[in-house]
């Protein structure tokens, strides 16, 4: 009987000490499962941090090259339209200088005229050899052909300010559209400041399993020696 009884206490035993050892090995198992989805977690939000902040930076990046691009286009708009303007002052100035001479010309030729006119008269009237009559007929022809001459020098500057009025409102008309022209040509692509990315998830940290009590194997163990016992000794040996 007493080899049956350490040999129910012996597998007993070696059942408690297997269910130990098979139940701390699950328990590492486990522990090691939810300490390695903490890391991964861990790790991912980190990521998606270096991640959104990259963006983030980029976006900044994006936006300032845009408002310098912006900026560069209104600076060679507005170099542009001085350009336009000195151009029109330039061709305004010109043709102001075109009408002064035709004008200044047409003065000249009147002082030409009414010198030639009174000349005319002089002569006339210092040779004393023709009749009243006659004398009178021809002064007053001296003095048509001077107003004819005259009549026309003046429609030589009415016709060279109509000329000058035309041509400085297609300057003004070419001035507006070059500007015009130059104000379209302007680029916005800063519409809108980038927002910031939204805040990254904190991943909730799992918690470690308990460690089981080595209670259960030992009982285990317990029936294991009570069930072989009565399985090798029979039940009058436990009865003593």
């Amino acid at each position: 009987m007493c080899t049956v009884m350490a040999l129910s206490i012996g597998m007993g035993a070696a059942q408690a000490v297997t269910g130990i050892a098979e139940q701390n090995r699950a328990h590492r198992a486990q522990v090691d499962a939810v300490n390695r989805s903490n890391a991964m977690a861990r790790q991912k939000y980190i990521n998606d941090i270096t991640i959104s902040a990259y963006n983030d930076q980029r976006k900044g990046e994006v936006f300032t090259a845009q408002l310098q691009a912006d900026a560069a286009a209104r600076t060679a708009y507005y170099q542009q339209k001085n350009i336009n303007q000195i151009e029109h002052n330039r061709a305004s100035e010109a043709a102001q200088a075109e009408l002064r001479e035709k004008v200044n010309k047409t003065m000249f030729e009147s002082q030409t005229n009414l010198a030639k006119a009174i000349k005319a008269q002089g002569s006339v009237l210092a040779s004393g050899q023709q009749a009243g009559q006659s004398m009178m007929l021809t002064i007053d022809d001296i003095e048509r052909e001077y107003g004819m001459a005259s009549a026309q020098l003046d429609a030589t500057i009415f016709d060279a300010t109509r000329a000058y009025g035309i041509k400085q409102f297609g300057l003004d008309l070419d001035h507006y559209a070059a500007n015009t022209t130059a104000y379209n040509s302007i680029s916005t692509s800063a519409h809108v400041a980038p927002t910031a990315s939204f805040m990254t998830q904190k991943p909730i940290e799992q918690k470690a399993p308990p460690k089981p009590s080595p209670l259960g194997p030992i009982l285990g163990g317990i029936g294991t020696v009570f069930s072989t016992g009565t399985t090798l000794g029979g039940q009058d040996y436990w009865a003593e």
